[in-house]
This record gives structure tokens, C-alpha cells and sequence, in this order.
């Protein structure tokens, strides 16, 4: 059984349909990408899977569970963890503080700072800024909060909406280097990524979305030397 099951998934805004019976798995440790053109419905996919978008006809599964149509808070109680497009940290509230509603689900006080901790182990720099207001830090900084904020949360699956996007490529490489980690620890990781030859030399599968279906599937390896995939988003037209 897959760890994440979507099936025949629609879902979008007012009257625009922006998933059109989007249809995709992970299975548990699994890095899967998610490629496409701007606009061709990756975030709003990210954002229906974690309950933030209404899911209008389909389904969501996780671990063999239901959560179409469970709110955001019970589907991160569940395991589901989402650093979305944009970073959105808490702009008035310290670093600490942004990690700290990261782990709300964490009764433990004590094992809440040993999470905060092992985050910040993975970005040393954020330990340097705990009392800092988040809308203080640079765009690098803050995607880092934004990544270590839904960590702090103890996924078994963590949404990644385009975590380089507008950073320098010193960061961008880190970032990387810790999905990659986290998918080496067993975290299942969907990235949406605009850097699809990134993505796809990490990624275990991927999915190429395009208006609002699943176009293309395969592993990181068939996509990436897929004449469509190099054509079409690696540039090689």
C-alpha cells in the first residue's frame, strides 16, 4: 500500500478547475518531483493534499486513511508536513517562535526543544538567530525557517513547494544537500521544483503536470532523459 494515494483528484478556485483527475502515488521514504509549467496547477496540488485547497471530486490517502476534506491542523497531526511557495513564516514573530507553532502537534516541551534543535542542526544558521523576527532574515534564511518550521512538526511526508526558488546557488545547494538527507532518513518528500533537472537527479519518480493532468510519469532518470522532459523543461529544445 502506498504511503500517499491520490486518485482522480480535482480541485481549484471559484470557477477555474486547476486540477483536472490528477492521479499519483508515494510510497513510504520515497522522493517524488512534481514538474511543470508555471501555472499548470503544482501548488494547488500541494495545497489540496494538506487540506488548505478543497478538494471538489477524487481522493486523498494517507497510510490507508481518508483526509479529503480533513482540515490543515488534523492532516499535519496525522504526519503531513507542507513548506509551501513563498516560505509564509511568521514575519512578527522570532525564529524560536516560528519553529515552536511548527511542533504545536508535540505535547512534550522537552522533546519539542530537542526537535527545534535537531532542525537547526541542519541549519546551523537559524541557532544564531532565535531571537531575530523572522521577516529580519534574509530570503535564504527564511526559506531555511520555512523548511525547518514543518520538520519541527516530525513528518512522515513532507510537501515541498519550489524551496529554491529566488536564491542564491550556495543556498540552493544546501537546500538540496538536506532533501536529499531527509529522504535518505525515510521522510517521503513530494518537491515541486522549478529546477526540474535538480529535482529529477534527486527525485526516485516523478510526475510532469501540465493544465491541470499528469502528462508524464516514470522514474528521476526516465523523465530527465525523456526527449519531451529535455525539450520542454531542461532547456535542450
Amino acid at each position: 500500500m502506498p504511503m500517499l494515494s491520490v486518485r482522480e483528484l480535482e480541485a481549484g478556485y471559484g470557477p477555474i478547475r486547476a486540477l483536472d483527475g490528477v492521479s499519483l502515488e508515494v510510497d513510504e521514504g520515497e522522493l517524488v518531483a512534481i514538474i511543470g509549467a508555471n501555472g499548470a496547477g503544482k501548488t494547488t496540488l500541494l495545497m489540496a493534499i494538506s487540506g488548505v485547497v478543497p478538494v471538489r471530486s477524487g481522493t486523498v490517502e494517507f497510510r490507508g486513511q481518508s483526509i479529503t476534506g480533513l482540515p490543515t491542523h488534523e492532516i499535519v497531526r496525522l504526519g503531513i508536513g507542507h513548506a509551501p511557495e513563498g516560505r509564509r513564516i511568521f514575519p512578527r514573530l522570532s525564529v524560536r517562535e516560528n519553529l515552536q507553532l511548527g511542533g504545536f502537534t508535540q505535547p512534550d516541551r522537552a522533546q519539542l526543544q530537542r526537535d527545534i534543535d535537531e532542525a537547526c542542526g541542519l541549519f546551523p544558521v537559524l541557532g544564531d538567530r532565535m531571537a531575530q523576527m523572522g521577516g529580519t532574515l534574509s530570503g535564504g534564511e527564511q526559506q531555511m525557517l520555512a523548511l525547518a518550521r514543518a520538520l519541527v512538526g516530525r513528518p512522515k511526508l513532507l510537501l515541498l513547494d519550489e524551496p529554491s526558488l529566488g536564491l542564491a546557488p550556495l543556498i540552493v545547494a544546501r537546500i538540496f544537500e538536506v532533501i536529499a538527507a531527509l529522504a535518505a532518513r525515510g521522510i517521503a518528500v513530494v518537491l515541486v521544483e522549478q529546477n526540474a533537472r535538480a529535482a529529477l537527479k534527486l527525485a526516485d519518480r516523478g510526475y510532469v503536470l501540465e493544465t491541470g493532468r499528469i502528462t508524464l510519469s516514470g522514474t528521476g532518470a526516465q523523465l530527465a532523459n525523456d526527449r519531451r522532459v529535455r525539450e520542454a523543461y531542461l532547456g535542450e529544445g
